[in-house]
């Protein structure tokens, strides 16, 4: 832990500050440095981006893909049809447009994607590639690194943006393992820190409360600071709720699509078909069922094939090795056994919702100079793991684009936190009291230089 008494200060000056070095955050840097090589990057990550964000554990499937025989308005009405409705379509398009490049990107940095006997991408779905996805952060952080015009300052945690006459100009941040108070200056700033997580009471108690579907780590600083600094936020009251293998918390996409399993209750009945089999319907109707009596309920693995049931051990040791562990640790394989699924807690994240940041097309937020990425962003749920940060580069400046798009779903009393009456503005108070603490340790760094200044 950082001696606050004892901070060492460095000023630091970039062309463009990421925020957050997650997925999300690397892929902006490799972007930049691939379209703008004149360009100078800065990422600061509290942890380390070899194993941050959320796929620090990796991934079996590329969620976020046009398939043969799609096109990017096919994505775009998935998710408005699985989000109730409740998106931006200008935002989704823009984003589906460029899977497809991304994944192509990704394959060429090293990752496996699986291909069939005619060298096809072999799919999970209709909008899923399955691969071989441990290592996907590592690979995304090599080539970062490898990035010659972007610098990363591991363990380093940005605490506040500098703001000036309603433009964010940089940012100061907290070295975790030198004990140096960080002031950064930027032509422009790109957050990247991901959603919120433990706002809510965790399913699993005691020393278990840790053990949740969404990162711990994300803890909404990204939010706090764009609230404080007068960003835009839009559909936080849209809170996600993960439908997931009871205990190990692993994801059930890989059973429904993979192996077609279906949601059945303790009666052995088929739920599934009499809710909906949209995101929250799915939900919905596993919790309605348990509330019923008709509880616990499962995705019925039973009597699927030995080659299935290696497919999925496998696949799960991508992503969750806790679920490969509990089948191996039982003595019984999926074909062997139902897995019982329940609900999550709620998070606040913009890869599954459209809650955060209230941005455009171009990805630029409501305040000068800030723009956001990954699932800190509002408006575009199913942005999963493929997507890309668009704005255009000019001998190191960010240029604004103009664009505008007949899909745009902006109605200002429901996006806006000043504006209308459609949101209590009380409810940026736990946000900003959480991380109240290290602004006051920044407050105290500058009451202590102007002393040492005024000597």
């Amino acid at each position: 832990m950082a001696d606050y008494k004892n901070l060492k200060s460095e000023k630091l000056k970039t062309d463009v500050l990421i925020i957050g070095g997650g997925t999300a955050g690397c892929y902006a840097a490799i972007t930049i440095s691939e379209k703008s090589p004149e360009t100078q990057v800065l990422i600061c990550e509290k942890a380390h981006i070899k194993r941050s964000g959320c796929l620090a554990a990796g991934v079996n499937a590329l969620n976020a893909y046009i398939t043969e025989g799609r096109k990017p308005q096919d994505y775009v009405d998935y998710a408005k049809k699985d989000a109730d409705g409740i998106v931006r379509e200008d935002l989704l398009l823009t984003m589906s447009e460029r899977l497809n490049a991304v994944t192509a990107r990704l394959e060429e940095l090293g990752l496996v994607i699986l291909k069939d006997e005619n060298g096809k991408y072999v799919t999970r779905g209709n909008r899923n590639l399955k691969i071989n996805g441990e290592n996907i952060k590592p690979i995304i952080a090599e080539a970062t690194n490898s990035c010659p015009n972007v610098k990363v300052l591991n363990r380093v945690d940005i605490i506040d943006f500098a703001v000036k006459d309603n433009k964010v100009i940089g940012a100061y941040g907290i070295g975790i393992e030198n004990d140096t108070f960080y002031t950064i200056e930027a032509k422009a700033v790109i957050v990247a820190t991901g959603g919120a997580s433990g706002l809510y009471k965790p399913n699993n108690p005691g020393f278990s409360r840790h053990k949740m579907w969404y990162p711990p780590f994300n803890t909404g600083a990204g939010y706090a600071m764009g609230i404080k600094a007068g960003a835009e936020m839009t559909t936080f009251e849209m809170r996600f709720i993960a439908l997931r293998c009871k205990d190990t918390i692993a994801p059930t996409g890989t059973l429904a699509q993979g192996v077609g399993a279906k949601q059945v209750n303790s009666l052995g009945e088929v739920y599934e078909t009499k809710y909906g089999l949209t995101t929250s319907e799915r939900v919905y109707g596993t919790v309605n069922e348990n509330i019923e009596g008709r509880g616990p309920c499962y995705l019925r693995t039973e009597g699927i094939s030995h080659e299935q049931d290696e497919d999925l051990k496998k696949a799960y040791l991508n992503m969750a090795p806790s679920q490969t562990l509990k089948w191996i640790e039982s003595g019984k394989n999926p074909s062997e056994q139902n897995v019982e699924i329940e609900g999550t807690e709620p998070y606040i994240v913009g890869g599954h919702t459209a809650s955060g940041y209230w941005i455009d097309t171009e990805r630029r937020t409501t305040v000068k100079g800030l723009y956001a990425a990954g699932d800190v962003a509002g408006g575009a749920p199913q942005k999963y793991v493929t997507g890309e940060v668009k704005f255009k580069l000019y001998k190191g400046n960010i240029i604004k684009a103009g664009t505008t798009s007949p899909y745009s779903l902006y109605n200002e009393s429901l996006a806006s936190f000043t504006t209308g009456d459609m949101y209590d503005h009380h409810d940026a108070d736990g946000f900003i009291t959480l991380f109240g603490l290290p602004l006051k340790v920044r407050a105290m760094k500058m009451q202590e230089a102007e002393k040492n200044n005024n000597k």
